[in-house]
């Protein structure tokens, strides 16, 4: 009768199916290993124009709309324009 040794833990099977899986994508094994978080083409957060008011009140009333969300917002002044809300992202 054939029994399973218990030598094999859950690390060495994580490692060989991160072996598999490299194996079959073609990947070196540490670039399997590597969370999708830590993805280097991930865009640098900003500040987002998300729209045009004539007044600062209706900017900053629009803003807290998405201060509710939670995005911080900010007003500006902009020649021409009005007041421009941008919210970070």
């Amino acid at each position: 009768m054939f029994t399973r040794s218990r030598a094999v833990g859950p690390r060495t099977r994580a490692a060989v199916l991160t072996a598999a899986l490299a194996a079959g994508l073609g990947l070196p094994a540490g670039i399997a290993a590597v969370p999708a978080q830590a993805s280097p083409a991930a865009p640098a957060a900003t500040w987002w124009d998300v729209g045009a008011y004539g007044t600062q009140h209706a900017c900053i009333d629009a803003g807290q709309q998405y201060e509710r969300e939670g995005w911080p917002y900010r007003c500006l002044h902009v020649t021409g324009a009005g007041w421009v809300l941008e919210i970070w992202q």
